[in-house]
């Protein structure tokens, strides 16, 4: 936060800035000790900092030091909240100057390989604050477009380019890290689940890319016309399904009316304020592209998919007419302290469940036996509400672990050579799970992994070495029970698969275990699929207070 007085004559402008909100990267190798001055040190905390330091305002607001790095260092070690500061704004020759000093450093740096990870993600993430675009800074630095685009995420954040040098992220966890904490500053929970995920000392990269699958989820039922419509009527959304169990949120069947009759379904919309509503995803349906309308998936001939010259089967709806698109449903909550302003009362189901066994408030006029049963009734809905929110929870994770598992894949297949073992591993596998070759969408996932279609392996191996045709051997075999691991539809589910012939799962044991073997760390989801651990601990496993 800053204060400014009246601009000196200079075309400066003297402002109180917290040191902590001022870039001192002058020079994209870090690392001043300041602490090395003691003497410095306590003037500052003696007298604070009386000479000013200057700096320019960049176009999006922030403050580059151009002179007083030791005063701003000195300043945050001894908690100064505030310093003076002469400030201007930054002209033209001075940007293209700052995008030539941070270039040539990095150039220059990267050639000694003195620069840390964590540093020349600052310096991309510098450039692209400076306002060039990815393939601008991809040519000025020679390196990759896509190292530039995760790059300039993980570079904004201190955090993320501390967990880079320490090795505990890739590039590409720590651009998720410093998204989150961009997020967070929105949404104070985020900063607590990204604590949480770091105190556990391990499974960092696949925790934080959970968490960013939740919130994007989030954002997606929010942007749901259904969501678009409640908020717009006036009701409070509930990004998460709430426990009805505890006593502080009821749905439409916990309450009744003062004269004990069932709360009308409408009850809501007369009083949208008190209420809250959780819009949730209720799977998903195939409607025409362009009236809409769901379609039968029985009435669709997949067979025409993607060939438009193609005729459906008689009565059937050519595929490229349609698309799957996600179902959404809903269901309101009302909060404990809104439920005297909407004049509603426990339900006697409600009643009995929170009394305890034997006991209870003789007027509520129950005998034992239906005070059992409402009881029963509302333990049943209680947990039914409670696998949802373990489903979703294990669903989210089962796509995150699918993306890195793949990303592992494509990483593990453009070797020279196989793993150790691949080759045994290969013919035992196949000698009894041949059939992996014929599940369906294989040649998509190999596509998928590989970055080439199947039918161009013949081309690839007429020019490869023997290892080399042996790595693709193995990836025709590991795409091929990818395939079959995921399912026609990629599903998120694959943690229900314990039981191996589940959906015709034979072999994913062997291959998940294969996997790991050459150095994918197997999420918790991945571990229930096999049977290593129950999906109870892979559930306790995921971190999800959803």
């Amino acid at each position: 936060m800053t204060t400014a007085t009246a601009p000196t004559s200079t075309g400066y402008t003297l402002v109180h800035a917290d040191p902590n909100e001022l870039d001192i990267s002058a020079n994209v190798r870090t690392g001043v000790d300041i602490t090395a001055a003691p003497d410095f040190i306590a003037s500052i905390a003696e007298l604070g900092v009386l000479q000013s330091v200057s700096a320019v305002r960049r176009a999006d607001g922030t403050l580059s030091v151009r002179d007083g790095q030791r005063r701003i260092l000195a300043a945050r070690e001894v908690g100064l909240t505030s310093i003076p500061v002469m400030v201007r704004d930054q002209n033209a020759d001075e940007r293209a100057a700052d995008i030539e000093r941070v270039t040539e450093q990095f150039n220059t740096n990267e050639q000694r390989e003195d620069l840390t990870s964590g540093q020349r993600a600052g310096a991309v993430a510098e450039l692209r604050d400076l306002g060039l675009s990815v393939q601008k800074v991809s040519t000025a630095l020679h390196v990759p477009k896509a190292y530039v685009e995760k790059a300039g995420r993980a570079g904004r954040s201190e955090r993320a380019r501390r967990q880079l040098d320490d090795r505990q992220l890739t590039l590409e966890g720590a651009a998720i890290l410093a998204d989150l904490e961009a997020v967070a500053q929105a949404e104070p929970w985020i900063t607590e689940a990204i604590e949480q995920i770091f105190d556990n000392r391990f499974g960092f990269e696949y925790r934080l890319a959970t968490l960013q699958r939740r919130i994007d989820e989030r954002a997606e039922a929010t942007a749901a016309a259904a969501a678009a419509d409640f908020t717009a009527r006036g009701f409070a959304l509930l990004h998460d399904e709430p426990s009805t169990s505890e006593g502080e949120w009821y749905s439409l069947v916990d309450l009744r009316t003062a004269d004990g009759s069932a709360v009308p379904a409408d009850a809501p919309e007369q009083a949208p304020h008190l209420w809250h509503v959780h819009v949730h995803e209720t799977g998903t349906v195939w409607v025409d592209k362009a009236t809409r309308e769901e379609v039968d998936e029985d009435d669709i001939d997949f067979d025409t998919e993607d060939d438009d010259e193609a005729e459906a089967y008689e009565e059937l709806r050519h595929a490229n007419t349609v698309e799957k698109v996600t179902a959404w449903g809903h269901e309101f909550f009302l909060h404990h302290d809104s439920r005297t302003a909407a004049g509603l009362e426990l339900s006697l189901e409600k009643i009995a469940a929170a009394d305890t066994e034997g006991g209870g408030d003789a007027e509520d006029g129950l005998t034992p036996a239906q005070r059992k049963a409402a009881r029963a009734e509302a333990e049943r809905i209680e947990t039914e509400r409670a696998e949802r929110r373990k489903v979703k929870a294990l669903n989210r994770a089962g796509a995150t672990a699918t993306e890195a598992r793949r990303t592992f894949l494509t990483g593990l297949l453009s070797r020279k050579d196989v793993p150790k073992n691949a080759t045994k591993w290969m013919v035992t596998t196949l000698a009894t799970h041949g059939d992996v070759f014929t599940e369906s969408k294989c040649s998509e996932r190999y596509a998928e992994i590989m970055g080439s279609p199947l039918r161009e392996v013949t081309r690839k191996v007429d020019g490869a070495t023997a290892a080399r045709a042996e790595v693709l051997l193995l990836a025709r075999v590991l795409t091929a029970f990818e395939a079959r691991l995921t399912g026609p539809q990629d599903a998120k589910d694959y943690w229900r698969f314990s039981s191996k012939h589940y959906r015709g799962m034979v072999g994913i044991d062997s291959y998940l275990t294969f996997l790991a073997d050459s150095g994918h760390a197997l999420t918790p989801v991945e571990q229930a699929a096999i049977g290593n651990i129950t999906v109870g601990a892979a559930y306790a496993a995921v971190d999800d207070d959803a």
